[in-house]
């Protein structure tokens, strides 16, 4: 239990939650770095037992809106944290709601329309 970070996210674990948030969504770096889908993969497959069973977030609370490399790495995470259950959209702004409906993604990331 506690706060891992793992590239531009930390990944903030308690009894009942895994929460993916952007360590710093205001500075995005220019793309999605290519290991951080391997280093989410090793944290889940490293921690499977604990993840598996809690209710799994990724929190946009900081995010107003999204960039492509945010959505990337909003798809990273969902890619690879879907194989230890069902992942949820938290705490999203009214025009980051409104670009994932407009764009199709809300179904990708189980966001009713």
């Amino acid at each position: 239990m506690g706060v891992t970070e793992i590239g531009p996210i930390q990944v903030e674990t308690d009894v009942a939650e895994v929460r993916f948030r952007f360590a710093d969504p205001d500075s995005m770096l220019l793309e999605v770095p290519p290991s951080l889908e391997v280093a989410l993969s090793g944290y889940v497959d490293e921690n499977r037992g604990d993840l598996e069973g809690k209710r799994i977030v990724i929190d946009l609370a900081d995010v107003p809106v999204v960039s492509s490399r945010h959505l990337g790495i909003m798809m990273t995470i969902q890619k690879v944290a879907q194989t230890i259950g069902r992942v949820e959209l938290d705490r999203v702004s009214q025009g980051v709601h409104d670009l994932l409906t407009l764009t199709k993604m809300a179904g990708y990331f189980n966001l009713p329309e």
